[in-house]
């Protein structure tokens, strides 16, 4: 299923940007660092948000963001938790348990009714969106940033795609 793969891609495109991040971070001006670290946080505490409405637990955060900055640490820590869990997840989706619809309040208090699949796919494009806001601080501070395209992730994973056109 798509979306086994598009979890993977996520978890694999967070750890390069995180990589690239913790070995910069020091270059970076200190609310240049800070906004780095906020907006990966940002998509962490949404992915949280979504994967406590998704499996019925109760919800860890009241708002879209912590008062407080995590450490590196903790960020990595929370990232690569969500993300194993939104890719075992994705291993067991049926048709039927995506098309589910789910009722819940945003943090602002306002109404909720999405599919799984809608759901899954907002996490998907909310975490590309932030991964390339937090991408170009590294650019605009003439930092390295990675290179953490779809594609240069399917063919890392699946080597053999690069021969494909030879097997024609």
């Amino acid at each position: 299923m798509l979306f086994i793969n598009a979890f993977k891609y996520k978890q694999w495109a967070n750890e390069e940007l995180l990589a690239f991040g913790e070995r910069q971070l020091h270059l970076l001006a200190p609310n240049d660092a800070t906004f780095f670290v906020r907006i990966l946080n940002h998509t962490t505490v949404v992915d949280s948000l979504f994967i406590s409405r998704v499996s019925g637990t109760p919800e860890l955060y009241q708002a879209d963001n912590t008062p407080e900055t995590p450490s590196f640490a903790e960020l990595r820590q929370r990232i690569a938790s969500n993300d194993a869990w939104l890719v075992t997840f994705c291993e067991t989706l049926t048709p039927e348990r995506l098309s589910q619809t789910i009722h819940f309040r945003f943090t602002d208090g306002d109404a909720g009714l999405m599919s799984i699949e809608e759901i899954l796919l907002h996490l998907l494009t909310h975490g590309s969106n932030h991964r390339g806001m937090a991408s170009r601080t590294l650019a605009a501070n003439a930092l390295e940033r990675p290179a953490d395209t779809f594609c240069r992730f399917l063919h890392q994973q699946e080597p053999w795609r690069r021969d494909a056109e030879k097997t024609k």
